[in-house]
This record gives structure tokens, C-alpha cells and sequence, in this order.
């Protein structure tokens, strides 16, 4: 199986079962604009190849896109969660929202049950933190974790011209503008305090999974609380 590169050495194994681009159109789409594979095809992990593993369903394109197919597929997988922005979070195993599809808009704050929710993923730049604060104050108010997800991006715009906010650099296989280690460390330092705030990538240096494990933390979590 094509393995995302990223997961290596760690305990999740990620399943697609939907091909083509995801028809969200989410801004600064990761899967849309430069994802590790082909997305001509499904990408679905064996049983044997998902074994003693936790399957994240939908890194890329949308859980709640053809939402009877993607159920049926993973129905196999023990452990499992899936991944969507739409607010919908009625599915057979724990659920990430990204609740914000473009980071230059509000995130939305679902009056939803939220139950099922595993975690909160927000797109985070380092201009957006007005409403990432917003965001983390609703959803771990509530007791549902979040995913602070620092965005890469492979354009230009005005805040990334800086190497003092952004750093043009190689992250896992492409190049990008990301965020400075001394941005995003200011960034950490404001939630400090809050045990439920988590950040994407864990490790900043490496990238991968393995030195993070934010997702197997959190499922763990979530199986507890259930």
C-alpha cells in the first residue's frame, strides 16, 4: 500500500476511499494541492496492513462525501476515526471537525451534539489567531479537545515575504512557506495552560507523526471517555 510518508513509524494508518479532488474546495486544501499520491484512486489499507493500527479515514477529501460508501469500506476497521469539515458527526466511531475551511474566515462554533467529536482540527496561519482564540474557547469550554494545525502554503502573499513570520523550506516532500519556529512557538505559548489544546505538526522540526502522536493520543482519549 502507498503509505503516507508522514505516518511512518507511528500507529495510524490513514484510508481514502473516495477518488478525485474533494469537491469542498476548502482554501489552502494539504489533499487538493500537492498530497503525497495519486488521487485517481481509492487508497485502502488491508486488514493485515491496518492490524494493531488505528485507521484515520479522510485525511484528504471529506468523510462526509459519499458518506454511505466511505462507511461501508471502513465498517471492516476496528479502530478507526473519521475526518470531515462539514458539520454532520453522526458516524459509527469518533469524528475531527475542521471548523474553519478557510482560516481567513470565523470557524464555525457548532450548537450541534458534540459527543462524537474526538477533536477540533483549526486551521491556524499567523494572522488568523483572533479567530483561532475564538474557536478554542467554545470547544474546550465544552470538553472537546483542539488540533491547532499550523497551515504551510506554496504561494506568496504578504505575510510570508517575511523569513521572520515565514521560512521557505522543505516539509516532508515539497517545499513551502511555513511558519517560523519563533512564531509558533508564541503561538504555543499562549495556550500553555490549556491541557486541551494540541498542535499539528507535534514535532515542528520533523513533521512526523510518530514524534507527535496527537491522533493516537486523542483517540485513546476519546475511547476512555466513551
Amino acid at each position: 500500500m502507498d503509505q503516507n510518508p508522514k505516518l511512518k513509524g507511528s500507529n495510524i494508518i490513514d484510508c481514502i476511499p473516495q477518488t478525485g479532488k474533494c469537491p469542498i474546495g476548502c482554501r489552502s486544501c494539504f489533499y487538493n494541492n500537492g498530497f503525497y499520491r495519486t488521487l485517481d484512486k481509492p487508497l485502502i489499507p488491508s486488514l493485515k496492513e491496518a492490524e494493531g493500527k488505528i485507521v484515520r479515514v479522510n485525511s484528504g477529501h471529506d468523510s462526509n462525501i459519499n458518506k454511505k460508501h466511505v462507511i461501508e469500506t471502513t465498517a471492516k476497521f476496528k479502530d478507526k476515526f473519521y475526518n470531515t469539515s462539514i458539520e454532520n458527526f453522526d458516524f459509527p466511531a469518533p469524528v475531527v471537525f475542521t471548523c474553519n475551511r478557510n482560516e481567513n474566515e470565523p470557524p464555525i462554533l457548532s450548537s450541534k451534539d458534540l459527543s462524537n467529536l474526538m477533536a477540533v482540527r483549526v486551521k491556524t496561519s499567523a494572522w488568523n489567531l483572533h479567530f483561532v482564540d475564538n474557536a478554542v474557547e467554545y470547544y474546550t469550554s465544552r470538553e472537546i479537545p483542539v488540533i491547532l494545525t499550523y497551515m504551510r502554503y506554496t504561494y506568496m502573499i504578504d505575510a510570508v515575504l517575511s523569513p521572520y513570520i515565514y521560512e521557505y523550506r522543505m516539509s516532508i516532500k515539497n517545499y513551502y512557506y511555513i511558519i517560523n519556529p519563533s512564531v509558533r512557538k508564541f503561538i504555543e505559548n499562549l495556550y500553555k495552560n490549556n491541557k486541551l489544546v494540541y498542535h499539528c505538526p507535534g514535532d515542528p522540526k520533523t513533521k512526523l507523526c510518530k514524534y507527535g502522536r496527537n491522533c493516537e493520543i486523542l483517540y485513546g482519549k476519546f475511547i476512555i471517555r466513551k
